[in-house]
């Protein structure tokens, strides 16, 4: 799967991303320590963070279409699709971008994204649905001006958009005829470029906005779902000192159609931008050349100089200052290239003025690499996943290799201000994998892995994170190769379902939620509260109901074990009727069990026995008037 394949279509905008921050923090899943601060904007552990109160929403936002290219490579800036909308979802939810973990929030996955582009007068030209994709290819963007959105960093999400839906006027327009000849099983490929995204509560307005850049083209058929399987470059120049160096160009996904001698070198998750627009200050001429002879050269800060006879120059990067990554999503098409780079390096130069080259980026040595499509996990106790290796040299599939896989070892318990933060990767007993070296035949091997009984390792956390390093054994790891992938897999707790579930079954975890989730437990449904609950138990029950793929489905569930879930469920189906009201008085923080028997009825119209009496007792132990107000749930 590539989207650096034609026909191809290039998109640009904003997205949004209106994330919580409660669940950020580990510290924040303890009941037995949490405070409501933690749902109060604020920096550090005993606040929640710059957005305690997202939603998880993701969406576009401003997108238009700014480049389509065609099937023969031509492209024009005529066409009649710049401009048109590019948009999110019509008539229900909006996706959703979620943490694998608190102790793994580098992996954030797109949920249930829909994707649909739009004529001027909104009639429909194509409509998918993005499959479940983590980002990847994390690294530093701004040069500038992330003091003012306070995040500099950007990333890829790359998927199959699935579920296609073409437009009645999809067939007027030459792109998508072309794009539509060339799908496979009712299937596209796309990759998001974002960046720029709002931590800050600027002036601006752009609060849990970002940029971001889009390409959608053919899908094809045994290729991985998460990631392009092409040729990479790797930064080797860093900039600054050598005690905080920056590094840009980092990683760049690029192909080469040996049969047309064209190369598509995708520059929109790299190329460094001075602010969070995306507007280009730099001045360097940039070319690509090939490697007459291999370069093995670690990232530094030092200049690594070529001179002409040891590249074969291929073509300049004829970029603009200003928006031109805006314009063009930072894609370049050179056509005419050698077929030197079949089996050679490419590489990323800045031409200085006397004729030499400084070194940028280059490719991996011997033109290896490999990726695991399926790197992150989500396991319940007996549970199994396949994970895919893809090897590719040069570009195209590994005959014959060999893939190593490692579990990484125990961490420790570390001190917070709050409470003990709990370790990963134990019990190690915890995942079964079935070889530790997987045999690459045809670019691909494959192994599994096993969720095993594990008894809540990290208490106040659900399950445990493990993570597992892997790499081509027959050749060393390359230096300037800083893609990092590992595969991250959260093993949910064991919990058996009980055939009589009480709310004493589900309390912590339903306590939990509603610390961790405030828009929900504040504005919605207290999840903590038993009474709260049942009195909005059709919502809830069908919040938790929906498959994991809806756009409904709660973010924080995603972490849940299936016995949890299920439990959860059993209980609101049961009404609450296994649970006894001595169950519920002594819970109670406040010991007012005694005075519940003597308690006279309260006025308190629509308000359930329990809390009647619950009032009363109160206003005996306080001698005060309490007076209880529920919640207006009629607009929800």
């Amino acid at each position: 799967m590539s989207y650096l394949h034609l026909p191809r279509l290039v998109f640009s905008g904003d997205f949004i991303s209106d994330v919580s921050t409660v669940n950020n923090d580990p510290a924040h899943y303890n009941n037995a320590t949490f405070q409501p601060s933690f749902q109060e904007y604020g920096q550090g552990s005993k606040n929640g963070w710059w957005n305690p109160e997202g939603g998880a929403t993701f969406n576009f936002q401003n997108c238009k279409v700014c480049k389509v290219r065609y099937a023969d490579g031509s492209s024009s800036d005529r066409d009649e699709l710049i401009g048109v909308f590019v948009e999110g979802p019509e008539g229900r939810s909006a996706g959703k971008m979620v943490d694998l973990d608190p102790q793994q929030q580098g992996v954030s996955e797109l949920w249930a994204v829909k994707l649909r582009i739009l004529t001027r007068d909104n009639a429909l030209l194509l409509e998918g649905d993005i499959g479940v994709t983590p980002f990847r290819d994390l690294q530093l963007r701004q040069h500038g001006g992330a003091d003012i959105n306070g995040q500099p960093l950007g990333a890829s999400w790359t998927s199959v958009i699935r579920n296609i839906t073409w437009g009645e006027k999809a067939d007027d327009h030459r792109f998508f005829s072309e794009l539509k000849n060339e799908t496979q099983d009712n299937k596209l490929a796309v990759n998001l470029n974002g960046f720029g995204y709002y931590y800050s509560h600027a002036a601006d307005g752009r609060f849990s906005l970002g940029r971001i850049l889009g390409a959608i083209g053919p899908w094809y058929r045994d290729e991985p779902n998460t990631f392009t399987a092409e040729r990479r470059l790797f930064a080797t120049k860093q900039y600054g000192s050598s005690n905080n160096p920056s590094t840009f160009f980092n990683i760049s996904n690029f192909r080469f159609d040996a049969d047309r001698s064209r190369l598509s070198l995708d520059l929109g998750n790299s190329f460094p931008v001075v602010n969070s627009l995306g507007d280009i200050a730099i001045q360097l001429s940039l070319v690509l050349g090939i490697a007459k002879k291999p370069f093995t050269n670690v990232p530094s800060i030092m200049d690594v100089t070529l001179t002409p006879d040891q590249i074969i120059e291929t073509g300049t990067i004829s970029y603009t200052q200003g928006d031109w990554l805006m314009k063009t999503g930072g894609i370049i098409d050179l056509e005419d290239v050698s077929n030197e780079l079949q089996h050679k390096q490419l590489l990323l130069l800045s031409k200085m003025s006397d004729g030499n080259y400084t070194l940028i980026a280059r490719e991996s040595m011997n033109g290896l690499n490999v990726r695991a499509d399926e790197m992150v996990l989500r396991l319940d106790t007996h549970y199994q996943s396949e994970v895919r290796f893809f090897a590719r040299q040069w570009g195209k599939p590994l005959a014959t290799g060999q893939v190593g896989v490692q579990m990484a070892n125990p961490t420790k318990t570390t001190p917070s201000p709050i409470c003990p933060i709990p370790g990963n990767n134990f019990p190690q007993d915890g995942l079964t994998l079935s070889n530790s070296t997987i045999q690459i035949k045809d670019g691909i091997g494959r192994f599994t892995i096993t969720g095993n009984k594990i008894n809540n390792p990290r208490g106040y956390i659900e399950g445990q994170m493990y993570f597992i390093g892997y790499g081509l054994l027959q050749e060393p790891a390359d230096p300037a190769d800083s893609a990092g992938d590992a595969i991250s897999v959260h093993l949910r707790d064991y919990f058996p379902v009980p055939d009589y579930p009480k709310w004493s079954d589900i309390r912590e975890t339903m306590q939990q939620f509603s610390n961790l989730y405030p828009i929900m437990s504040k504005y919605i449904v207290d999840l903590g509260n038993r009474e709260a609950v049942l009195a909005k138990r059709d919502i809830v029950h069908f919040a938790f109901d929906q498959d994991i793929n809806s756009p409904i489905y709660m973010p924080v569930t995603r972490d849940l074990s299936e016995g949890k879930r299920q439990t959860i469920l059993r209980w609101l189906e049961s009404n609450g009727e296994y649970d006894t009201d001595e169950m519920e008085i002594t819970s109670l923080r406040t010991p007012v069990s005694e005075s519940l028997e003597r308690a006279e009825p309260a006025n308190t119209d629509g308000v359930s026995d329990f809390h009647q009496k619950l009032i009363q007792a109160m206003r005996l132990k306080m001698g005060k008037d309490i007076r209880y107000s529920p919640i207006d749930y009629t607009n929800f």
